[in-house]
């Protein structure tokens, strides 16, 4: 595990809420530059608020959406 984390670059990012927003990446991935991650980030809070916003959205219960989770999926990958 610590050999994993020595080649991983993370970064984090916390809303006004106290949402925590985690992203570990491979360090030797040159392609993702700062302003990369930050685009990920906000695309990602953006995500987030728009579910937790859902008027059938229970808070503290654990997120089960298909389109959220395709989405995510999306923003990580780049395909967005």
């Amino acid at each position: 595990m610590s050999i994993y984390l020595t080649i991983a670059a993370r970064y984090g990012y916390v809303t006004n809420t106290k949402i925590k927003f985690v992203i570990i990446v491979d360090s030797t991935n040159m392609a993702l530059r700062d302003n990369e991650i930050r685009s990920m980030f906000r695309k990602l809070h953006s995500e987030y608020a728009d579910m937790v916003c859902n008027p059938f959205y229970i808070p503290g219960e654990p997120i089960c959406s298909k389109p959220f989770d395709m989405n995510i999926k999306n923003i990580m990958t780049g395909t967005v």
